[in-house]
């Protein structure tokens, strides 16, 4: 009984010193970006316009899921398994992680598009095998102009946690811009709002990646990619965030500029019913909508009721099973006309989210 007691022990403390490891290794290598920094473009065009000439400008908006979240996968976090998960499900295989990339490509040489925000975009991560998705991104579109904001940097996500050997690991990712115009300015924004530490140390830092282009006929278009937190169970560190945007986009908006943002919001657009895309789901706790009166009359939010943006991940996509909701648009200033706004269903082959579409018409 004794042998017990002491092997219990050590355990015990082995187990403690463990943790504070992690805890330490965290908060000493955590990235704390703040601010606003300047950004230099990662990949330049000879042939891009300096000018906005056409009356129409167009934008693609995904969250590509750091090629990691196909048709066939899942996430082992939203599955609940912050401690141990089912043992090869952390990541999945480098040859469906390629084949993901391989088929974003694809969407990107495969829709035309002015402008293309990307978000969850790994420069290198052990959870997507280290594939430089902005470089394929780049080779896709080699004549657009392309920018890329950091908003996930850690030396080492300990999850799960009792598995060390299989943990998610080494991450650098975020956001990127591709535009087929020169950009006047680019500006990577950091966002308010953080998690209680120690979670703060594993999580992603949320920033807007704002682009100025010029006009012909003298004013600014500016363009925000986002991509708004996630896992924030009373909404408030999203609510600031959402201040936050709409502090940045007012301001542009009475400068005299047109504005539009898009990207993954992590929350439905005002007045959206949720039930159009789950009609056999009899009782659920909502998502959390964006309030009707959040923005000023005349702003506008573009987006197709009738397709889905984003599944449940916690399991593979069946077609049947998986809930469904509208989380991917854009938000649109009143001097602005939307022409169109569409959905990509791709049967979330590539992404456990999927593109959205707009056509825009400046009002002169």
């Amino acid at each position: 009984m004794e042998r017990f007691w002491k092997m219990l022990k050590w355990s015990l403390l082995a187990l403690v010193g463990y943790v504070l490891i992690i805890l330490l290794y965290g908060t000493f290598t955590d990235w704390q970006p703040t601010g606003t920094e300047e950004l230099s473009p990662v990949h330049e065009s000879t042939t891009a316009p300096e000018l906005i000439q056409d009356s129409v400008v167009s934008l693609l908006s995904w969250n590509v899921g750091y090629g990691g979240i196909g048709a066939e996968d899942f996430f082992f976090y939203n599955k609940g398994d912050f401690f141990w998960t089912e043992l090869g499900t952390v990541r999945m295989s480098r040859e469906r992680v390629e084949a993901n990339v391989a088929g974003q490509t694809g969407v990107l040489t495969a829709i035309p598009s002015d402008l293309y925000l990307y978000q969850e975009v790994d420069t290198a991560a052990r959870r997507s095998h280290y594939t430089n998705q902005l470089a394929a991104a780049i080779d896709a579109k080699p004549a657009y102009e392309a920018h890329y904001a950091p908003n996930f940097q850690s030396q080492r996500v300990p999850l799960p946690i009792f598995q060390p050997w299989d943990h998610y690991g080494y991450v650098h990712g975020g956001l990127i811009s591709l535009a087929r115009y020169r950009t006047k300015l680019a500006e990577r924004i950091q966002l308010p709002g953080e998690f209680p530490w120690p979670t703060k140390l594993f999580q992603l830092d949320r920033c807007a990646l704002r682009q100025v282009f010029s006009t012909a006929w003298g004013k600014d278009l500016v363009v925000y990619n986002v991509h708004l937190s996630a896992y924030d169970k009373g909404g408030n560190i999203r609510r600031q965030q959402m201040d936050k945007v709409r502090e940045l986009v007012l301001k542009d908006y009475e400068a005299g500029a047109y504005v539009v943002v898009g990207g993954d919001w992590n929350q439905l657009p005002p007045g959206f019913n949720w039930f159009s895309l789950n009609p056999t789901v009899q009782s659920v706790e909502l998502p959390k909508a964006i309030a009707h009166d959040f923005m000023p009359p005349g702003w506008k939010w573009a987006y197709d009721p009738g397709t889905a943006t984003v599944r449940e991940s916690d399991k593979p996509f069946d077609g049947h099973t998986n809930r469904l909701s509208l989380i991917d648009f854009f938000l649109v200033s009143p001097n602005l006309r939307i022409m169109e706004a569409r959905g990509i269903d791709n049967g979330f082959t590539y992404s456990d989210h999927q593109p959205v579409t707009v056509k825009l018409m400046f009002l002169r």
